[in-house]
């Protein structure tokens, strides 16, 4: 059954240095944020080829909006999200709305987007796939690691999460195995992100 999703972006105000990743959201963050501010810079990246224009610790705001569900396996959403921490200023917030839609779940449907102005943006979304987990759980323990959660909400299968750049990020290391030393394993380190 195709669900039919209101969402109000009116109020929504984004400043600074923004970047909108996005593969189908038909302009409705840069319409967000041009009404919003008019001391705002917006770039805005569909694919990998376009990746090469993003400057790294530039960007005060990273948007998802509808895109990170897109993006399979679990593995590439990690590598994605490291690759906006280094996007991001050590400030840099990080906002996503996506579909809500774990394991053994789909999802179809409208999402009917309220912009500056009055006007009404739609997104029509089908996810089909059972196998792909795209919760909110489930992004939020791919976040855990690179930000600091400040707040989301969950309702009628749409997430919302905003989170902050951390300032340190705890990586695993491991020594390469050899057969005389066994499977060794590197103690976890912080690095800087500066």
């Amino acid at each position: 059954m195709k669900k039919e999703i209101f969402l109000n972006m009116e109020n929504q105000i984004f400043k600074g240095n923004v970047l909108d990743i996005g593969f189908e959201n038909n302009g409705i963050i840069y319409n967000v944020c041009k009404e919003g501010s008019e001391d705002i810079n917006i770039n805005y990246i569909t694919g990998k080829e376009e990746e090469t224009n993003v400057k790294n610790n530039f960007y005060d705001i990273c948007i998802l909006f509808f895109s990170f569900s897109s993006i399979w396996f679990k593995m590439n959403k990690k590598s994605f999200i490291k690759n906006i921490y280094n996007y991001l200023n050590k400030d840099g917030i990080l906002y996503i709305w996506d579909i809500d839609k774990g394991y053994k779940k789909t999802f179809s449907g409208n999402i009917n987007v309220t912009i500056p102005g009055n006007k009404i943006k739609q997104i029509k979304i089908k996810d089909l796939n059972i196998f792909k987990d795209n919760s909110k759980d489930n992004t939020v323990s791919i976040l855990e690691n690179y930000f600091d959660i400040i707040e989301g909400n969950a309702l009628n299968d749409i997430y919302y999460i905003k989170a902050k750049k951390k300032s340190k990020v705890k990586i695993n290391a491991y020594k390469k195995e050899s057969l005389q030393e066994g499977n060794e394993r590197k103690d976890e380190s912080s690095i800087n992100s500066a």
